[in-house]
């Protein structure tokens, strides 16, 4: 089940909704290392994923419009500027 959407991202521009539960991915049953995969998978030109979702009493097949692979956020520092982070971190 969807539990939450991001803002205009390829999800929410796909139409998918916390009322959504993906069911499949790339014509497989569904499961998170699949659906990783598919994503990993679109990097550069790959292929779109393409989900079969429930939405209600109804399935339909949604394509993401997603070409970035997959991403894992992280900070990085920013030459020149206070290690402000070091400073919350730092023990008194």
């Amino acid at each position: 089940k969807v539990t939450s959407v991001q803002w205009d991202s390829p999800a929410f521009r796909a139409g998918l909704t916390t009322a959504t539960t993906i069911a499949g991915v790339n014509g497989e049953v569904y499961s998170a290392d699949k659906l990783r995969a598919a994503v990993g998978a679109t990097k550069g030109n790959g292929p779109k994923v393409e989900l079969l979702v429930k939405i209600g009493d109804e399935y339909r097949s949604i394509k993401l419009d997603y070409n970035g692979g997959n991403r894992y956020p992280r900070l990085e520092r920013i030459p020149g500027k206070p290690a402000l982070i070091d400073d919350i971190y730092k023990t008194k």
